[in-house]
């Protein structure tokens, strides 16, 4: 069964057999288990040794015939360990107790390692969850997979590392490297995310590449290092992610295979959370280009008949977003009376031709207040044509459209009303230079009234021009 199998005196829990498979599994000769007599509180895990001495205590009512445990190998290295035992009489007392012991490390480890990733790449995805909160979720939940492990995620930028995440290292020894120049001979994970590559340090005490923080590492328990960088998809080293123990130790197989894992998971994690970034960042970018230019989008998805505005649209028509749900004939209603019948003619057209459209519009504020709107929209269609939503957009134009009418009517202005009192200014100032008219005809009939009058007139149009010229909404 490639187990272990082993026999125990049922009143002192000390070992009379054990099979060589305990050699290949724990690490430990069969002889050196047999004589040392602590072999179910010295190789079990230290959190699972009360459980185990009840397991095996239970006597002649049997309760349970299997346990699952971790135990320790001499490298540090833990092992689960799947135990089941059967109780042999003799004239009814209990003789001996026999069991088998299963190895289920790789297969526990998988499944929880499968879940560990789900439930980051989960928390990951939930909205102001920071990605600090994530990546403390995950290295807690490592360290459980493999208790003798202490990890550490440190975030690369400029050439330095800060520290991200390390829950269980000692608060000493984090302040210390935080900040660090990376390069080579800085520690593990200095010299991995200069390097680009993966660093395994065995032996901190021994290691040049540990010259500058051996002390404050062996002071705090810390004997050997592995470390991986996370490199991201365009070749950048983002963040290092390292397993400390408080052993001298080389990974084996499976170890290497767990750190290539989790850097590999760590990279989704934090390219994910980058692209998260970069696209609220653009949204909040793209909501103040909105609001700068009075510039709302909208969508109308025909299968659910639901509209949904942007928050620059509800302030263009004067709507409060919480009171006012969007529809299409809500929408309508506030469409100038003038324009709706032309505006249901387009969208009904849109819809059979399945064309983009663009027009201007009027609509009415529920204060009363006009405005002037350039809009457009286009059809989303599936792969058999069928149309399945308006994508559109709309510009508040009115600014423009006043302006366009204060100039057309700056323009009738100067070409009618302008005219009429400089050409009578102009008419009796030429008469007096040329001394067509006496001064007996000059105060009989005014003249200089008249022309102050004109004058007077003139400059009442002209200011009026002037207030023109400044464009107010």
């Amino acid at each position: 069964m490639n187990g272990i199998v082993w026999e125990i005196d049922p009143s002192s829990l000390e070992l009379t057999y054990i099979s060589e498979n305990v050699q290949r599994i724990l690490g430990y000769s069969s002889s050196h288990c047999i004589t040392y007599k602590q072999f179910w509180t010295e190789f079990v895990y230290h959190e699972d040794r009360a459980m185990v001495k009840d397991f095996l205590q239970q006597g002649a009512n049997l309760i349970k015939s299997s346990i699952e445990c971790r135990m320790l190998r001499p490298d540090g290295r833990v092992v689960i360990i799947n135990n089941h035992i059967t109780n042999i009489h003799e004239a009814g007392q209990i003789k001996t107790i026999f069991g088998i012991m299963m190895d289920v490390t790789t297969e526990k480890q998988l499944k929880q390692l499968e879940h560990l990733e789900k439930k980051a790449l989960e928390l990951n995805t939930i909205p102001n969850v920071t990605i600090e909160t994530v990546l403390d979720s995950y290295v807690e939940g490592l360290e459980h997979v493999f208790p003798s492990m202490k990890c550490s995620v440190l975030r690369i930028q400029d050439g330095k590392a800060f520290n991200w995440s390390s829950p269980s290292l000692p608060e000493n020894y984090t302040r210390a490297i935080d900040g660090m120049d990376i390069g080579p001979n800085r520690g593990s994970c200095g010299t991995a995310a200069y390097l680009g590559q993966k660093v395994i340090v065995s032996d901190i005490a021994n290691d040049l590449k540990w010259a500058d923080y051996r002390d404050i590492a062996l002071d705090n328990n810390l004997r050997a290092c592995w470390s991986q960088p996370v490199i991201s998809s365009d070749g950048i080293v983002m963040a290092t992610f390292a397993m400390y123990y408080d052993a001298v130790k080389t990974p084996d197989e499976a170890e290497t295979a767990s750190i290539e894992r989790s850097a590999a998971i760590l990279r989704v994690i934090l390219e994910n959370k980058r692209y998260e970034n970069a696209i609220v960042e653009m949204n909040n970018m793209a909501t103040q280009a909105q609001e700068l230019a009075n510039f709302g989008t909208w969508q109308w998805d025909f299968k659910s008949n639901v509209f949904n505005w942007s928050d620059t649209l509800y302030i263009i028509y004067g709507l409060d977003p919480d009171k006012f749900v969007p529809t299409y004939g809500g929408y309508l209603s506030l469409v100038h009376p003038d324009d709706r019948s032309n505006v249901e003619q387009i969208f009904d057209k849109a819809h059979a031709d399945k064309s983009d459209v663009t027009y201007e519009e009027r609509i009415i504020r529920p204060d009363g207040t006009v405005r002037f709107l350039k809009s457009w929209f286009r059809v989303m269609s599936d792969d058999l044509g069928i149309p399945l939503k308006f994508i559109g957009a709309s510009l508040d134009i009115t600014q423009a459209v006043v302006s366009k009418l204060k100039m057309a009517n700056i323009a009738w202005q100067q070409s009618h009303v302008v005219r009429a009192p400089l050409a009578r200014i102009m008419g009796l100032v030429s008469l007096l230079c040329e001394d067509r008219i006496s001064k007996e005809e000059i105060e009989k009939n005014h003249l200089y009234e008249i022309l102050l009058n004109s004058a007077h007139e003139l400059d009442g149009v002209i200011r009026e021009i002037n207030n023109n010229t400044v464009v107010s909404v």
